[in-house]
């Protein structure tokens, strides 16, 4: 039975949300300034929908649950306001804010450091300095206006710059001494969940936690239960849908030179309750993912399988969240040509990848998803191509570690030009894009 308050807050929200209120979002909406994030984006895609506007509608008069659509609580509260309302509103009237800025983690595996590249012409570059410092092992993520730096092996933290102050560390916080940290996804300003590749549980934090990190350990979730014979789940990347976290799990066997130990998984746990839920096996083994999160695509997940490394028995597979089914690879290894490095998906008829050959030549190919087919080869050599990633202007940005002339290159997604003349040099050899509103 509903109780009293539960059935007093319905009542009131329905009183505030009345027709002519529900209008007055819309004028209140007409005059604000653009976030930094696209508030009411449920699903992620980079815009927001009258539907999702009413997603947000029913959360607030509890006709719905607050997993529906996280990113219309903007504040972490658990409630979705009128203020929050109102910038969901304004998301779908003016548009979500469009990419600006590449960053780029940077390292020789000795010397770590960021830089940035601006995407209008004529692409301004602030290189590597050693006031830019992370770990020579580092990934990056942007979420909420800031930029958190996942900071690997042997060094175990999380390191946040704000970008408002020229990427200033806010703070740098421990996840654990050996837990090599993998991934972090922000569930809200005030929560986020961190991979531990070395350890069997994931790090509930606080990321927007001072320089001190009072508060930052929030608790952990086990994953134990899906660990191989080593005792540990390998798990890597992350993404949350609707609610739902979904972690990859490589399940790699330590005690046989880290070779899979049998199918990839992917866990689910429920972020109102931090429990395990469920779990997804997927077609192929080792689902790696070396510098980017897990994909979210139309209500499904768009996963990287890279099985056993010189062997061509992986590829990429969707995942759909509705009946919690791998749907198998729509491409595999031996079709691309190489062991899978990293992915772009553009369409339904046009993907990017990076593989490796078994002679350690790296090729950046695009393919068709609908025939299985590599359609060209756009780069291939001896140097090593580690991450690969789509802006909303349509262009392919890769990260190029050739020795002798490492760089971002930069391709037109619609028809796999290079738009580059050479690599563009920010000091030190590029290892992970992302791209900043």
């Amino acid at each position: 039975m509903m109780s009293r308050h539960r059935q007093n807050r319905r009542a009131s929200g329905r009183a505030w949300l009345s027709d002519a209120v529900i209008a007055g979002l819309l004028m209140a909406a007409a005059p604000m300034a653009m976030a930094a994030d696209c508030a009411g984006d449920c699903d992620s895609n980079g815009s927001v929908e009258v539907g999702e506007v009413v997603r947000g509608i029913r959360i607030a008069l509890d006709e719905a649950p607050l997993g529906d659509c996280m990113a219309m609580n903007r504040n972490g509260d658990d409630q979705i306001t009128v203020d929050e309302l109102v910038h969901a509103v304004y998301s779908a009237l003016e548009g979500c804010p469009t990419d600006r800025l590449a960053f780029v983690a940077l390292t020789d595996f000795q010397t770590g450091s960021f830089g940035t590249l601006t995407l209008d012409a004529p692409r301004t570059i602030t290189p590597a300095s050693p006031q830019r410092a992370i770990n020579g092992d580092a990934v990056a993520r942007a979420a909420r206006g800031r930029v958190y730096i996942v900071n690997r092996f042997q060094a175990d933290n999380i390191q946040t710059l704000d970008p408002t102050q020229n990427f200033a560390t806010v703070s740098q916080c421990s996840t654990g001494n050996g837990s090599n940290p993998h991934d972090i996804a922000l569930l809200s300003d005030t929560k986020a969940y961190v991979t531990r590749f070395e350890l069997t549980s994931i790090l509930i934090v606080n990321p927007s936690v001072g320089a001190n990190c009072a508060g930052f350990d929030l608790g952990s979730i086990d994953l134990s239960q899906f660990a191989d014979a080593d005792g540990i789940p390998e798990m890597d990347q992350m993404a949350i849908v609707n609610g739902k976290l979904y972690v990859s799990l490589q399940r790699l066997n330590r005690n046989n030179s880290f070779n899979p130990a049998g199918p990839g998984m992917l866990a689910i746990i429920d972020t109102a309750t931090d429990t395990v839920v469920g779990q997804i096996t997927l077609s192929g083994q080792n689902p790696f993912g070396n510098s980017k999160g897990l994909i979210v695509d139309d209500g499904g997940l768009v996963v990287g399988e890279a099985g056993q490394l010189g062997v061509l028995d992986g590829g990429i597979e969707r995942v759909d969240l509705t009946t919690a089914m791998a749907e198998g690879f729509f491409i595999t290894e031996a079709e691309l040509g190489g062991d899978l490095n990293d992915f772009v998906p553009v369409s339904d008829r046009l993907g990017y990848a990076i593989t490796a050959a078994a002679d350690f030549t790296n090729s950046l190919v695009a393919f068709d998803p609908s025939t299985h087919a590599v359609t060209k080869p756009l780069l291939s050599g001896s140097g090593f191509l580690s991450d690969i990633e789509l802006n909303d202007r349509n262009e392919l940005f890769l990260a190029d570690r050739t020795v002798t002339k490492p760089g971002i290159r930069i391709f037109s997604a619609s028809g796999g030009s290079e738009i580059t003349p050479a690599p563009l040099d920010l000091g030190l050899p590029p290892f992970d894009i992302l791209f900043l509103k």
